[in-house]
């Protein structure tokens, strides 16, 4: 009976720790996150458990270059069957007296484990990118996900949701960035796969591919998306990971390219 207690004592701090987050995501000021890449496997030995990746540039060229990057992946188990996943990443680059990147991201979820093999989750995401004009977005939603496929060398998940986005940008192309701004509110169904295939003992490689849409123009104004990941594992708690993702979107909010490509190299470290 008290053990009972305790585990509903637990869920109900993880529902009102959620509930925190998303008030918090909610007051923020990329268009994916590709967190299907990030969330792949959870060991449920460990209580608390994640991934940080870090990346510092220094040059001096014509005008003095720094660059920053960090990416945080943090579990949080409660139970056998619920687990807090919160994930952030920030980028800020400066070239002399100007900023040429300043984007950042965070998504929260809380996954229920209705099954092994299926679980069901709410979610909410904020994101800035003002280099490229993305002002603020926020989306939420609810995502379920199979796992069809679990043995000692592969995994894949098949993932559907139903979310609402809300974003503003500024129009980088025009003469002016006053307003008026472009606007987004949306409800899109997503859609993606993601597989994971470890080559060897120090080798593991995962992809995902993505397609998000308002039900009523599922084709005509759809956005795509594509990540692949190759990790290089010098130990059990340090690893190098490259990285690549795409973002393709028919119908952009402001005139930009429809095309978008990331690409970089992180120094994991796991505990």
């Amino acid at each position: 009976m008290k053990s009972t207690t305790t585990r509903n004592l637990l869920r109900r701090r993880a529902f009102l720790f959620t509930l925190f987050l998303l008030s918090v995501a909610l007051s923020l000021q990329a268009q994916m996150l590709f967190s299907e890449n990030m969330t792949m496997k959870i060991d449920s030995s460990k209580p608390i458990q994640g991934t940080f990746s870090a990346m510092v540039n220094f040059k001096t060229e014509h005008e003095e270059l720094f660059e920053v990057k960090t990416f945080s992946n943090l579990n949080i188990l409660l139970g056998r069957r619920h687990v807090i996943n919160l994930m952030g990443r920030f980028e800020f680059t400066t070239y002399g007296s100007k900023i040429t990147v300043d984007e950042g991201d965070l998504h929260a979820e809380y996954r229920y484990l209705l099954r092994p093999s299926f679980e069901v989750y709410p979610y909410v995401e904020a994101q800035w990118a003002g280099t490229r004009g993305l002002i603020r977005k926020v989306s939420t939603g609810v995502q379920a996900r199979y796992r069809p496929i679990n043995t000692e060398h592969s995994l894949m998940f098949l993932t559907t949701a139903l979310f609402y986005e809300a974003e503003d940008w500024k129009n980088l192309s025009g003469d002016t960035l006053s307003p008026p701004y472009g606007y987004n509110r949306n409800i899109r169904l997503h859609l993606s796969t993601s597989y994971r295939h470890r080559l060897s003992d120090k080798w593991e490689i995962t992809a995902t591919a993505i397609h998000q849409a308002n039900p009523r123009y599922y084709f005509s104004r759809a956005r795509f998306g594509g990540a692949l990941d190759l990790k290089f594992h010098l130990s059990k708690v340090v690893g190098l990971r490259g990285t690549y993702r795409f973002i393709y979107d028919t119908s952009p909010v402001v005139p930009m390219r429809k095309m978008l490509i990331f690409t970089n190299a992180f120094l994991d470290i796991t505990f």
